[in-house]
Formats: C-alpha cells, structure tokens, sequence
C-alpha cells in the first residue's frame, strides 16, 4: 500500500514543485494523511514518506537527477546513515599551537594514561643510567669495551621489547629496533639520547588524535590499534644513522668529543646523524599532528585543497610541528653531550658541551627542509587517491581508486629513506665544504 501511495503522490508533486516550492513538502504531507490508502500506515511511515517528496522536490527545482531514498514506508531496506550519504572528510579538531599542546597533554600525559607514562618514565629513566654508566670510561679493546658491547645490546633488546609490548613495534619492528638500538646505543651518550627521544616521543605522537587518525589512516584496521611499525619502517629510520652512529666511534676511537674541535670524520658524521634523525622526527611529528587541523591540508606542488592523509599536503600546524621535531632531535643530542662530564665532574668539559648550541640550529633545520622535501617527493611520485570504497586517501592505485597526484613510483617508507639520506648528505658535506672542523 504504501508503494502505490508513494507512486500516487509522486507525479503531481514534482509538476508543483517546477512552479512553487514554498509549501510543497506541507501539501505532501497534507496529500499523504488524508488519502484512504494509508489509514493504518504509521506516523513515522508517513513522515518518513514525507521527507522522501520534499527531498524529491529539492533535487527537482534544483535541476538535478532525484536520488532514490531507502525508506520503510517505500519498502526498501534502510541503508546505515553513513552509507546512505557521501562521506565527509573527518575535520580536525586543531586550530593553532595552544590546542596542539592540550590535545598532546590529553592524549599522552592525562587521564588513564597517567600512570602508565609514569612507569614508561620511570623505565627511560633507568635506562638513561645505564647508558651512562656504560660510557663513563673510554673502551679501548679491554673490558670496558665488553661492558659496552653487552649493555648497549642488553639495552636495545629492552627498548625494544617495550615497544613492542606498547604497540609502537610489531614482532619484525622490535627484532629491527633492537640491532637499530643497540649500535647506537653503543656508538655514544649522545646518538643513544638521539635514538630514544626520536623513538618514544614519535611514538607517542602516534596516539594523539587517535579517533580522527582511525578514520583517515590507510593502514587502520576495524578492532586493532594503529601505528605498529615493522622492519621496514624501522630500517627506513634507523639504519642509516646506526651506520653514521658507528662511524663515528671507529673514526674516533670511542670517545665522544666537541664538534668541530677534534677529528675531522667525527663533525661532518655527527652532523649528518643529526640530519636524519632532525628529518625524520620533522617528518612524523608533521604527519601525525597536521592531519588533525581543522584547516584543510594544501597540495604543496600546485596550492589546490586536498584531503586529509593526501602525500604531499602541508599545513601551517605540519611545518610548526616539523620544526618542533627537529628541534627536539638537536636538544637531545645537546643534552646527551652533558651527562658523561656532569657525572665525571668535568665542570670545564660541560660547559664546553653546553656551548655547542648550534646542533640545535641543525636539528630544527632538518626538520623543516626534510618535511618540505618528504611532501615534495609525496606529491610527485608517490602515489595518492581517494578510494570510494573505504572513503579515505590511500597510497595505491585501485578499481574504486580515483587518482588525485603523484606517480605509483615509491612507497611511504622509500620516501622517508630518500629524503632522510639526502638530507644527511648535505648535512655531511655541507660541514666539509665549510672547513669544519678546520
């Protein structure tokens, strides 16, 4: 019965609707009340019938084609809210840098997560001695080297199983971390500190905004958390500067010395640890928290709107983020310079360490340069679409995958790697052509 009242009404009402629509939807309703053939269809049945004539008037003034809207008084199955509509891009919640930090001071440092991040606290903490304690001498070939051997693996396979046990690391991620952790850790104090304020605290960036992130990330699975990185993501982090890291302590022969004073392999290499680390911290820190502004994201070859998760789109919130990633890169390094002459009670020493303010320069300069680089690269060969099936930006091409930029050329993990080592690479050769030290 309700079909042929539908079909009934149907005809006239648009023909109205042409001329004037003012009351069209109240002559609907009117029509449907009073006819006979609906006596004992219900009151939502009817209104429902109603918003189906007023949305077919709409689209009919309007000059478009009437979508047909599932209905219980037209029969129909109703379709979920969500798929009934054209999905929205998820809005950020973020408009400026104050409400960056409250959502960071939310997400990671309040609620239940508070004393979890006191016991992580606690865990780094305990670690950082140790890491200390392990370099307060330098090696040689004797046991003090042993010393170094064995604690900077035992401290690796410990980082990283904490990870893994946090979600921050799938099984192959921890194995990588733990070889990644444990030749830097070895390498000296300060790439150690480096290491583990990269790793923890992008991290922890990870889980900020995590309810607008679920529906944009690619990668995100119904029931399970995001943001595990495996071996690949991990090597495209850590293996170049574990090898710069390593370097370092062959060219020098263990210590740790001033940059720019002493050997002339250990500044260019120290610089260009710097670099990548500074690179991929801007990187992460941009990604994770500009994805969450309430400004739409700008395609950064052509100036165009894109969505949300689309390679190459910069916002004002991504590069203060970036800047502020590679900033904490240069001040770990700055700081794991301190510790060793603190603890020694090398006065003199320290200060000369706390001199070296320029590694914080080159860390914040990384970070900027290598997110502007990394969205280059993102939004000219690497791919970017938006598939209207799982209605986000994905990174692979695909039959319900509609192209917005980028060639299928590189992944997100190459690109990180890319643009790390070139930045890296400047860096190295950029403290040579300078004569540093000289």
């Amino acid at each position: 019965m309700s079909v042929q009242c539908l079909g009934a009404t149907l005809a006239p009402l648009r023909t109205r609707a042409l001329g004037s629509k003012s009351d069209a939807g109240d002559r609907a309703l009117g029509r449907v009340r009073h006819s006979p053939r609906v006596a004992l269809v219900p009151r939502a049945a009817l209104a429902g019938v109603a918003r189906v004539h007023a949305h077919r008037i709409r689209a009919v003034s309007r000059g478009r084609t009437p979508r047909h809207v599932p209905s219980a008084a037209s029969g129909d199955a109703p379709a979920p809210e969500e798929e009934a509509r054209e999905p929205a891009t998820p809005a950020g919640s973020i408009d400026g840098v104050a409400d960056a930090l409250a959502l960071i001071a939310r997400d990671i440092g309040g609620g239940s997560s508070s004393s979890s991040g006191g016991k992580s606290g606690k865990a780094l903490l305990v670690a950082l001695v140790a890491l200390v304690s392990i370099h307060v001498r330098d090696p040689g070939w004797g046991v003090w080297n042993v010393i170094r051997v064995v604690g900077s693996l035992v401290l690796g396979a410990g980082l990283a199983f904490k990870g893994y046990r946090g979600g921050s690391l799938d099984r192959s991620g921890a194995v990588g971390a733990a070889l990644v952790g444990w030749g830097t850790l070895y390498a000296g104090v300060r790439f150690g500190v480096v290491l583990g304020a990269f790793f923890f605290l992008s991290s922890a960036m990870t889980r900020v905004g995590g309810e607008i992130k679920k529906r944009i990330d690619e990668n995100h699975v119904p029931g399970k958390a995001s943001g595990a990185r495996n071996w690949i993501q991990v090597a495209a982090n850590g293996l170049v500067p574990t090898f710069l890291a390593m370097s370092y302590s062959f060219a020098t022969g263990g210590p740790e010395y001033l940059l720019g004073v002493n050997n002339a392999f250990e500044t260019p290499l120290a610089a260009a640890f710097i670099g990548y680390y500074g690179c991929c911290c801007g990187d992460t820190w941009s990604s994770e928290l500009g994805v969450l502004s309430r400004k739409m994201p700008r395609l950064i070859t052509t100036g165009e709107e894109v969505k949300p998760g689309t390679n190459g789109g910069v916002t004002t919130l991504g590069l203060v983020a970036s800047a502020a990633g590679g900033f904490a890169v240069g001040f770990a390094f700055w700081c794991g310079g301190l510790f060793v002459p603190v603890v020694t009670g090398n006065v003199g020493l320290a200060l000369k360490f706390a001199a070296q303010w320029p590694v914080l320069v080159i860390g914040l300069g990384a970070g900027v340069v290598g997110s502007l680089m990394d969205s280059l690269l993102g939004a000219t060969i690497q791919f970017s679409g938006y598939c209207s099936e799982r209605r986000r930006m994905v990174s692979k091409p695909g039959p319900t995958v509609t192209k917005v930029s980028g060639l299928n050329f590189l992944s997100n993990s190459a690109v990180n790697f890319v643009t790390a080592s070139l930045c890296a690479l400047m860096l190295y050769y950029g403290t040579i052509f300078a004569g540093i030290p000289r």
